[in-house]
């Protein structure tokens, strides 16, 4: 398979999950808040933070697939192994570690406070382990996307 189809191919994947995360930031996630705080009624204030801290998880999401998007513009360019892609692998990683420290820190907010259900308690830890493994894959993609660029380079330069 050709670059410029593995290209299109993660080009229109990546505008899928992209589409996939409005409706699920616009769209599901409100509605399962709503179903959910209605069941809980005695910490239904936390609807509103709630929402805003889905708002702010969605920020990070589009951050990172707008590094991914970086990425499969290199690739579409035949150049996999590239500074642009290291640099991109290592924020995606960045950003996803603080989302989980986030995640963490609202998991602790509400534990203290005494907020959180079961419910809540699972789905936080299984996120912030979402986002940490996640993060973790960036990070080693971009320690290799690194060595295989200089490797590329050496290779560029012996005939």
């Amino acid at each position: 398979m050709k670059q410029t189809n593995v290209a299109g191919w993660i080009k229109g994947i990546t505008i899928a999950i992209g589409i996939m995360g409005i409706v699920f930031f616009a769209g599901v996630m409100p509605y399962a808040a709503k179903i959910f705080f209605s069941e809980n009624t005695q910490i239904a204030f936390l609807y509103l933070p709630t929402m805003i801290f889905g708002g702010i998880t969605a920020i990070f999401c589009y951050a990172v697939l707008f590094q991914f998007w970086k990425v499969c513009l290199q690739i579409e360019k035949d150049r996999s192994f590239s500074k642009e892609n290291v640099k991109s692998f290592s924020v995606m990683s960045k950003l996803l570690f603080v989302l989980a420290v986030l995640w963490i820190l609202y998991l602790l907010v509400h534990l203290v406070f005494g907020w959180a259900t079961f419910e809540m308690i699972w789905r936080m830890i299984l996120f912030t382990f979402i986002w940490s493994a996640i993060a973790c894959l960036c990070a080693a993609l971009s320690v290799l996307i690194e060595k295989a660029m200089k490797i590329q380079e050496e290779n560029d330069l012996t005939i």
